[in-house]
């Protein structure tokens, strides 16, 4: 009797010990993936290719709402294409973090701001606001980013929403 009460107590304790231990070992994962998301985007701020292609795995794919799949070569042509933005401001939030042995899926928001002349020469405060779904995986000892599927796609001029996409 004695025996099966303290396993009954242990039992409790052992999980709560392993959750305690995932949860800093996602904590720092995700630590770990913001760092690269943050990588990422001064990349691209910069136009920097190179910086970007180390960041993507050999297989990377980004896909839009409406179902179009690009590779990095292709994406990586895109950016440097932009025009630099001085008034663009961006941030990436990571919603979930789940790893699945040498893979992550990450869910994540990318909120970017910023001020476009309109075609009447007024200034209009613009918005883009994506969820996304990555997949990342392990390279010996470096996370890349494998997929982007970017899930839905708001974008709003003044505040007010002028488009939204949803994958089909």
């Amino acid at each position: 009797m004695k025996r099966r009460l303290s396993m009954l107590v242990g039992l409790p304790m052992a999980v709560m010990a392993v959750s305690g231990a995932y949860a800093a070992d996602n904590a720092d994962l995700k630590a770990v993936l913001q760092t690269r998301y943050g990588a990422m985007k001064t990349a691209m701020a910069t136009h920097d290719g190179q910086a970007i292609a180390a960041i993507l795995s050999p297989r990377f794919t980004s896909t839009d709402t409406m179902g179009r799949t690009e590779t990095a070569e292709q994406m990586i042509a895109e950016v440097s294409a932009l025009k630099a933005d001085p008034n663009k401001s961006s941030e990436t939030t990571l919603l979930s973090v789940v790893p699945d042995g040498a893979s992550v899926r990450v869910q994540q928001r990318y909120d970017m701001k910023t001020v476009k002349t309109g075609p009447d020469g007024a200034q209009h405060k613009v918005e883009l606001v994506t969820l996304s779904t990555d997949s990342w995986i392990k390279s010996s000892d470096m996370w890349l980013i494998d997929s982007t599927v970017t899930d839905e796609m708001s974008y709003f001029s003044d505040g007010q929403l002028v488009a939204h996409k949803s994958r089909q």
